[in-house]
């Protein structure tokens, strides 16, 4: 065998050895989608004071824009079929209003991505709206009794343009009220 083979040979065994043997037994930790890229490196040590937040001052699920320097925080209301997104600070508590005339959820349905465009809840005299929503039967229904739900959010701020990731199984909603998001 030539010099060059039994190294592709050795790389190929070393990949199976290190993909077969990371088990997956109960205790396997499970890693969180994530909008950003790479990981960079820095102490762990202190990540127990770095919480992140998972659910929003209006009870919703919050999405991630950008390296945490905004979020958004994601309402349905099965009754109405009413979709909100709320644009937070970096904490995910307070309103960041922007002067958009929508914000744009990406609901994977059928094969491709589906466009709903929400469209801005202001208060008379404001120049822009912390609150977008849409009424939209299927993207309620999506949102809610999806078994795989893969989606985005786009949202421009200032003069740059964040995508937020939305993702879940739906194991993730066991012991979840869907109650508490309308």
């Amino acid at each position: 065998m030539s010099r060059t083979l039994r190294i592709v040979w050795a790389a190929l065994l070393l990949c199976v050895w290190i993909v077969g043997c990371g088990g997956n037994g109960a205790s396997a930790p499970t890693a969180r989608p994530v909008a950003g890229a790479g990981h960079d490196e820095h102490d762990h040590a202190s990540e127990a004071e770095h919480v992140h937040p998972t659910e929003g001052p209006h009870g919703g699920h919050l999405i991630e824009l950008g390296e945490e320097e905004y979020h958004a925080e994601l309402l349905h209301d099965e009754a109405t079929h009413t979709v909100t997104v709320h644009i937070l600070d970096a904490a995910g508590k307070a309103p960041v209003p922007i002067p958009q005339d929508a914000v744009i959820l990406q609901l994977f349905l059928d094969g491709k991505f589906v466009d709903y465009a929400l469209k801005p809840v202001r208060e008379a005299g404001t120049a822009g709206a912390s609150e977008f929503a849409v009424q939209s039967e299927p993207a309620t229904d999506t949102l809610l009794h999806a078994e795989k739900l893969q989606g985005r959010l786009r949202v421009t701020i200032g003069d740059r343009q964040y995508t937020g990731v939305i993702q879940h199984t739906s194991h993730a909603h066991e012991g979840h009220e869907h109650a508490a998001h309308e």
